[in-house]
C-alpha cells in the first residue's frame, strides 16, 4: 500500500525524535505487522479453524447445569 509521501516523511521525522531503544521498538512492531499482515493473505480463502462440530439439538426442557443437581452434593 503506497502512501504520499509527505506523510511518510512525517513518520520518519516522528520515529527519527525517538531515542533508540524506542526505535528498536517501533522495527519490532512493524516487522510484526507485515508478518501477520502475510499471514493473513495465506490463509485468505480459509476457514483459519476447522474443529469437528457435533450438533446434538436443543437442550432437554427443564435440564439444570446446577452442581448440586449434576454430582448430587450440596456444594462442596
Amino acid at each position: 500500500m503506497a502512501m504520499p509521501i509527505q506523510y511518510a516523511q512525517t513518520l520518519i521525522e516522528k520515529i527519527q525524535s525517538l531515542p533508540s531503544d524506542r526505535v528498536a521498538e517501533v522495527e519490532d512492531f512493524v516487522d510484526f505487522l507485515k508478518e501477520r499482515a502475510k499471514n493473513r493473505k495465506l490463509t485468505s480463502g480459509k476457514e483459519s479453524l476447522d474443529f469437528p462440530v457435533d450438533d446434538l439439538g436443543p437442550w432437554p426442557d427443564g435440564m439444570s447445569l446446577r452442581r448440586e443437581d449434576l454430582y448430587g452434593d450440596d456444594g462442596r
